[in-house]
């Protein structure tokens, strides 16, 4: 069977691939179970060296999901990820500096 040109193998290879893709989300194979529809798009807006992906699961940041640590706020995409970053603090906060992130200080 061909399709516009394309045998018809090749397109369904080509859905599958993408509808693999958007339904993998962050995390693959994540059991935290969330939603980033809701998360600001925090890396459009921020300063180069300011945090815009969760030290945890790698995804955007939303704001109104953080933790304190030693004088510095670090956020995270879903509600899952602050009792993770909370069994080692000092190791997420220590990655982010690492690649040059400076946290935003606790208000």
């Amino acid at each position: 069977m061909r399709i516009g040109g394309a045998s018809a193998w090749v397109v369904v290879a080509t859905v599958g691939a993408a509808a693999g893709f958007f339904l993998a989300g962050c995390g693959e194979g994540s059991s935290l179970g969330h939603d980033h529809s809701a998360a600001p798009n925090a890396a459009a807006t921020a300063p180069a060296n300011s945090q815009t992906t969760c030290p945890i699961l790698g995804g955007k940041i939303n704001k109104a999901i953080f933790a304190d640590y030693q004088g510095k706020r670090v956020y995270f995409c879903c509600a899952g990820c602050p009792a993770e970053f909370n069994k080692d603090p000092a190791k997420y906060v220590k990655a982010l500096e690492d690649k040059g992130i400076v946290p935003d200080k606790t208000p």
